[in-house]
């Protein structure tokens, strides 16, 4: 299934063009360019799933802490959203610039904490209305937004990144720590702070490379803007949440979709697939080796036949159904020596079949006046009385002569 990440402008006004990259398995890009809300790939919008990003300047994150009950709420999206906003609104009251109610809210579960500490939580705010317009303008475009991710988030603890992209201004750079998102000058002071981050990776677009080089030096890895949306696609920090997160219905699959895309596409199960593909394989071959080896009984059994049917009747040249044609010469054979229905093979093999041992075969049939010999190999005494006494009472007697079954009707009685 192919993905659509779609980079929101920062200014929805007029006809805003849009980043985007079309992939098929949330790593290689397919294609990748920039234009207006009608001119994105119409098809791969109607087919795959659409993700938006939220450019970084866009967002600000906050970290706070909660009572667990409360956040449970939260987290789990059973809160209702003017709850949940009004008890985040009253958390943040301090840390915001502008009114609640014109902003939006995701909320999101913090590592860390001090033990014994009311649990904490990561806050992501941006402006609704701006958010809004974006989403109902891609809409309108035939691009329904699936998702709703951050270009940038907190990263784990033990990890930084920093950022610089040819949108931002050339003496600005992003820093991801675990302890939140920041817009910074490039200057001294910040600089070294950046540096002093423990395992910091720097990511810069090709056209501040050269910018990334003269600060950081070897530190510094090429990244594309594509890459980075691909990037931001594979967070599961959704922000569709409180008015912009859909019904339970509609949540459960989503999230049974993301699911199977993430086993699909996902490089953790890559393994998995690659076992399940193995495993597949395996079975085909299994199965062909066994419907061969089926194949090869049947031959076998097939020419066994057909082998007793000439060996007792040289005159069948063309065999074609081996156990018709034998009966056919069972009873032309018995019409010509004058034998009646007393000794009819199939009655006779009716009565002997479900007496006989699955060791029991027989090799040759002969019919000699009202007389039927069965050339049998593997008959014990014990079975052979078991046959005697059944035929008896149909009217049949009969006795080894040899490794022979002989078999005729009884004399009638004076």
């Amino acid at each position: 299934m192919s993905t659509l990440i779609i980079s929101l402008p920062l200014h929805a006004s007029g006809t805003p063009e849009y980043d985007y990259v079309l992939t098929s398995d949330g790593q290689q890009v397919l294609t990748q360019g920039r234009s207006p809300a009608p001119l994105l790939p119409a098809q791969a919008g109607r087919s795959a799933e659409v993700v938006a990003v939220v450019p970084a300047r866009a967002l600000s994150w906050h970290r706070i802490a909660l009572p667990e009950r409360v956040l449970r709420g939260l987290l789990s999206a059973r809160m209702e959203p003017v709850r949940a906003r009004a008890v985040l609104s009253g958390v943040l009251e301090e840390q915001l610039l502008d009114e609640a109610e014109r902003l939006h809210f995701a909320v999101f579960a913090a590592e860390g904490g001090e033990a014994g500490a009311a649990p904490q939580a990561w806050v992501a705010v941006c402006d609704r209305a701006w958010l809004q317009a974006s989403l109902q303008a891609l809409e309108a475009a035939g691009c329904r937004v699936g998702r709703i991710v951050a270009e940038c988030t907190p990263t784990p603890a033990g990890t930084s990144r920093l950022l610089l992209g040819s949108e931002l201004q050339p003496a600005q750079m992003l820093l991801c720590t675990p302890q939140g998102v920041s817009l910074l000058p490039l200057l001294t002071a910040s600089l070294s702070m950046a540096l002093a981050e423990s395992n910091l990776v720097v990511l810069a677009e090709p056209p501040v490379m050269a910018l990334a080089e003269q600060h950081f030096g070897s530190r510094s890895s090429l990244q594309t803007k594509a890459q980075r949306l691909l990037l931001a696609a594979m967070s599961s920090w959704n922000l569709a949440q409180l008015e912009l997160s859909d019904a339970p219905g509609a949540r459960l699959l989503k999230r049974l979709a993301a699911a199977w895309r993430e086993m699909l596409q996902g490089p953790a199960w890559r393994p998995a697939r690659w076992a399940l593909l193995a495993l597949v394989l395996v079975q085909l071959v299994a199965l062909n080796a066994l419907a061969w080896r089926q194949r090869a009984l049947q031959e076998g059994k097939r020419a066994a036949i057909q082998a007793v049917l000439q060996q007792n009747f040289p005159q069948v040249q063309l065999v074609i159904d081996a156990p018709r044609q034998m009966q056919r010469a069972v009873d032309d054979l018995a019409l010509e020596r004058g034998v009646g229905s007393d000794t009819d093979l199939g009655r006779v093999f009716s009565i002997i079949s479900p007496l006989a041992p699955t060791s029991l075969a027989f090799s040759a049939i002969e019919l000699s006046g009202k007389q039927l010999q069965l050339s049998a190999t593997g008959l014990a005494s014990a079975t052979a009385q078991k046959m005697a006494a059944a035929l008896e009472a149909r009217g049949l007697r009969s006795r080894m002569q040899e490794d022979k079954l002989v078999v005729e009707p009884k004399e009638p009685k004076p």
